[in-house]
C-alpha cells in the first residue's frame, strides 16, 4: 500500500517531465517528424479540431454512450438481482450461454453485426456498450454470489427476515461494492470498445475523429484527441470511484 501511494505521488512529476521533453524535443530539436507534433501546431490547430472535426458533438456522444451505458447496466443488475439470485431461471440460462459464447467469439465481432444491422442508428454504440457492460456485471454478480458467506443469510433468516429483505439488505449489500469495483476495472476497457466501435461504424463519437485524423494524416489532431481522451478517462475513473466511495456502503 505504501509503495502504491509513493508511486502515485511521483506520477505528476513524470507528467511534467514528459511535457518538458515534448516541448524541448519536438518544438526545437525535431520540429519536422512523424512521431509527435510540434506543441505550437497543436495549440494553433485546436480551433480546427473544434470546428472541422466537430469536437464538442463527438466528445459528448462518446462520453454519453460510455457513462449512460454503465449507469443503465448497474441499475439493470440492481432491479434484476432477485432473478439473478435464482439458479434455475431463463434469464440466468441466457446470460450463462452468452458468457460461454463470449469465450470463443470476441464481443467486438457482435459489434460488427450491430453495425451491419443498424448502420445509421445513433443508438448502436449505447446498445453495444450497455450489452457488454451488463453481461460482464451479471457474470461478476454470479461469481460473487457463489462466494458469498452463507452465514449472513442464515443469520438473517433466523431473525425472521423475508426473502426480499435478504435480497436487498444482505445479498445485494454484500455484493454491491465488488460490483462497483468491477465497474472501475472495466471502465477503461469500455472506453476502448466505444472508440473502436465508433472508428469502424463512423458517424459521431471520438472514434470518428481518430478515423478522420488518420485519413487526413493529421498528426496534430490525432495527438490532441488522444490527450483529450486520456484526460477524460482519468477524470471519469475518479468520478466513478468517488461515487462508489460516497454512496456504496453498508447501511
Amino acid at each position: 500500500m505504501a509503495a502504491a501511494e509513493s508511486t502515485s505521488k511521483r506520477i505528476p512529476y513524470f507528467l511534467i517531465t514528459y511535457l518538458v521533453l515534448w516541448i524541448a524535443l519536438f518544438e526545437f530539436v525535431l520540429p519536422i517528424n512523424k512521431i509527435l507534433p510540434r506543441p505550437s501546431i497543436v495549440i494553433l490547430s485546436f480551433g480546427d479540431l473544434w470546428k472541422d472535426y466537430r469536437l464538442p458533438v463527438n466528445f459528448l456522444s462518446t462520453v454519453t454512450g460510455v457513462y449512460f451505458s454503465i449507469a443503465v447496466s448497474y441499475f439493470l443488475i440492481f432491479f434484476l438481482k432477485s432473478i439473478l439470485i435464482k439458479k434455475d431461471h431463463l434469464i440466468i440460462d441466457f446470460i450463462t450461454s452468452l458468457n460461454w459464447f463470449s469465450r470463443y467469439l470476441p464481443g467486438m465481432v457482435m459489434g460488427l453485426f450491430l453495425i451491419y444491422w443498424f448502420p445509421f442508428s445513433a443508438w448502436t454504440t449505447i446498445v453495444f456498450i450497455t450489452g457488454v457492460a451488463f453481461f460482464s456485471l451479471a457474470s461478476k454478480f454470479g461469481t460473487e454470489l457463489n462466494h458469498l458467506d452463507r452465514a449472513y443469510i442464515d443469520s438473517a433468516k433466523s431473525l425472521g427476515a423475508d426473502s426480499k429483505a435478504i435480497s436487498n439488505k444482505i445479498i445485494w449489500k454484500s455484493i454491491q461494492r465488488n460490483i462497483a469495483d468491477h465497474i472501475l476495472e472495466m471502465h477503461g476497457y469500455l472506453w476502448g470498445l466505444a472508440i473502436i466501435f465508433e472508428f469502424i461504424k463512423g458517424g459521431s463519437g471520438l472514434g470518428s475523429i481518430f478515423k478522420q485524423a488518420l485519413n487526413y494524416n493529421d498528426l496534430s489532431a490525432l495527438f490532441s484527441v488522444s490527450v483529450i481522451t486520456a484526460v477524460t478517462v482519468f477524470a471519469g475513473f475518479h468520478a466513478v470511484n468517488f461515487i462508489k466511495t460516497k454512496f456504496i456502503h453498508w447501511n
